[in-house]
């Protein structure tokens, strides 16, 4: 599987008691009870809330510091991205330390009354670009039914990301934010389904030796139905869309990509919960962060057929102390023409303990393994342990 891999780790804080104090307004039931199926998850309902007329502020976000060791070489020292692992002949094993504070982010939401139906303007960013600069993870606007700019892609289920201390988190399901219209309709007890237009940002691998270049001639077309039930949810996903490489000399050459996926999260004993995922088809690796199409044996675009399976289960050993355990694993089918270091397998396994000191802030420790194979059947491994200690604005 080429490229698979991203998300950012999430977490939430279940504690009740409080940490140092605060003179401030915290987020609440007033914000809260303006959220519907229309607008996507955003960070807990923390942070500072100002009222402004019939208009509600919050300005949130976290601070976060991770300290990470790394006992084999891989590639991405800040996040444990398991596309960058060498493989057979080319690992160099030697221990490395990484400390950061690049997934520290902030976020701002506005929501009030409209005469067209609720509003909602949200804007987030992080320090996860180059050189730790500010960049942009959400920001859009929605009023009524109508969602318009960037967020999470209706294709995947953040509803159902797994808690990690690592910010790629787990391997092989949908997980990419980007620019997009969204129609989204409620339905009784919670249901809803949701339609958009998203950016069709595709990685194509053109012919060896084959001059050109490739492109997006159709935006993707998405859709989820999203249904709740007494332990929790289950989502169908669908993607359908098309990329392209356009040779100098020559006629363009076209694939129709596809995927499915089907989530769910479900409550089991207490506080505990699972989730699942599967993800399905051709050119679905795009929202993994993957190669999209590559030549076949005669040169011929073909869309990657791609299979991504995810597991997880949280359990909660108190008020205090959770831990989550997951493992994913992907494998793309690669055209006779993909180069042959092009990734075919990976895997992600991870287990954590997570020590919710106060409401507003947290310590923890994560195991991390992971493995990469490629199209000419080497492969790879890495392990990791990481230590994040996280404060709630």
């Amino acid at each position: 599987m080429s490229k698979l891999a991203t998300v950012e780790g999430k977490t939430a804080s279940r504690r009740s008691a409080s940490c140092l104090g605060t003179t401030l307004v915290l987020a609440g039931a007033p914000l809260a009870a303006q959220q519907t199926a229309t607008t996507p998850s955003t960070p807990p309902p923390k942070g500072m809330t100002f009222q402004s007329g019939e208009y509600t502020w919050k300005f949130g976000g976290y601070v976060k510091v991770d300290l990470i060791h790394d006992f084999d070489e891989i590639g991405s020292t800040d996040s444990f991205d398991v596309r960058t692992i060498p493989t057979t002949g080319s690992a160099d094993p030697s221990d490395s330390t990484r400390i950061h504070a690049r997934q520290t982010r902030f976020n701002v939401d506005v929501q009030g009354p409209t005469s067209a139906g609720p509003f909602r303007a949200f804007a987030e960013g992080d320090f996860f670009s180059d050189q730790n600069g500010f960049r942009i993870r959400h920001a859009y606007g929605t009023v009524g039914e109508v969602l318009g700019g960037q967020t999470w892609t209706t294709f995947m289920d953040e509803e159902a990301m797994p808690e990690t201390l690592d910010f790629e988190s787990p391997v092989a399901f949908p997980l990419v934010r980007q620019a997009q219209v969204r129609w989204t309709h409620e339905l009784e007890d919670g249901n809803y389904f949701a339609v958009s237009l998203e950016d069709p940002d595709s990685d194509v691998i053109g012919p060896t030796g084959v001059p050109g270049k490739a492109e997006e001639p159709l935006p993707d077309v998405n859709a989820r139905v999203f249904l709740k039930n007494d332990r929790g949810h289950v989502q169908l996903s669908l993607f359908g869309g098309m990329a392209r490489f356009d040779p100098d000399v020559g006629t363009a050459d076209d694939v129709f990509l596809w995927g499915l996926n089907l989530s769910t999260k479900l409550a089991t004993f207490d506080k505990d919960d699972a989730i699942v995922q599967v993800t399905y088809g051709d050119g679905v690796g795009r929202y993994r962060g993957g190669t999209t199409a590559a030549p076949d044996v005669n040169g011929n675009l073909e869309a990657i057929s791609i299979l991504g399976l995810m597991g997880s289960y949280e359990h909660h050993w108190s008020d205090e102390y959770r831990s989550t355990l997951g493992y994913s694993w992907g494998e793309g089918d690669l055209p006779a023409g993909s180069p042959t270091t092009a990734t075919e397998e990976v895997s992600y396994g991870f287990a954590n303990f997570i020590w919710q000191f106060c409401n507003r802030a947290w310590a923890g420790i994560e195991y991390l393994y992971g493995t990469r194979g490629t199209f000419d059947n080497e492969d790879g491994h890495a392990n990791r342990v990481q230590l994040a200690l996280r404060f709630d604005l």
